[in-house]
């Protein structure tokens, strides 16, 4: 496919219904996990299983097909997580990815922006990881992107990697230090979506994004993904429609 718009993005993502098994002693789980993905492209169903006490879920495609399974205490870190800058991460430290890779391309609803945050330090990780390549963050307001401006500006100056910043046409051109990365304006999506994304550093493996649309305020509709194809097709979008800088 040819993402030309960030909301076609979130559309093509949408045609793949999925299904949420849970697998718990009480329904108490299963409600927060349906208001959390109460979306058009993901049932879940609760399934009573007294024998596990700590609970699990179960992910299947659309033709009903295995994708993976994950305990409650683990995919709890992704509905509530915790918060930190990318280059806190250990070197022992277990990689998210495992998390974040079992809901790949499946949407979600209602996420606030503690969850947003830390599905976007996940990606930006890789980019501090990689130290190479390109990371793009788009911020709705000018006010959001002064609220993580000492994260962007330290990832911009990590090896190589090329950090741009895109920002709602009502931006008003001021800029922090010169180290600051490059802030790119436009209008209509830029207003409406909170994207991230890295292109791997030359590593096709570590390609991802993350896009989602503020439909209420404070509360976010999107999905991430780690398919290049994917990936790709958001950078020549933002690259095609917007004054980007070459390096």
């Amino acid at each position: 496919m040819t993402v030309e718009t960030l909301g076609e993005a979130l559309e093509a993502v949408e045609r793949e219904r999925k299904r949420l098994e849970v697998y718990a002693a009480d329904d108490g789980v299963a409600a927060d996990l349906e208001r959390q993905f109460a979306t058009r492209n993901v049932d879940v169903e609760y399934r009573r299983a007294a024998a596990f006490e700590e609970g699990f879920v179960v992910i299947r495609g659309p033709n009903g097909e295995f994708r993976g399974a994950l305990g409650l205490e683990e995919f709890d870190a992704v509905l509530s997580p915790e918060i930190h800058p990318p280059w806190t991460l250990e070197a022992d430290e277990p990689d998210a990815r495992e998390l974040f890779d079992f809901l790949e391309n499946t949407l979600f609803a209602a996420y606030d922006r503690r969850q947003m945050l830390a599905a976007a330090r996940e990606i930006e990780e890789r980019a501090w990881r990689a130290a190479a390549g390109r990371l793009y963050a788009g911020f709705q307001r000018e006010v959001a992107f002064d609220d993580q401006r000492a994260v962007y500006d330290r990832l911009a100056s990590r090896g190589t990697l090329s950090v741009t910043a895109f920002v709602d046409e009502a931006w008003d051109g001021t800029k922090g230090s010169d180290g600051d990365p490059p802030l790119v304006s436009g209008s209509g999506e830029l207003g409406r979506f909170w994207f991230v994304a890295f292109d791997g550093g030359g590593d096709v493996r570590r390609k991802c994004a993350l896009v989602a649309e503020e439909r209420r305020p404070d509360r976010y509709y999107g999905f991430w993904t780690y398919d290049p194809v994917l990936v790709d097709e958001l950078f020549a979008h933002l690259e095609t429609s917007y004054d980007v800088p070459t390096a």
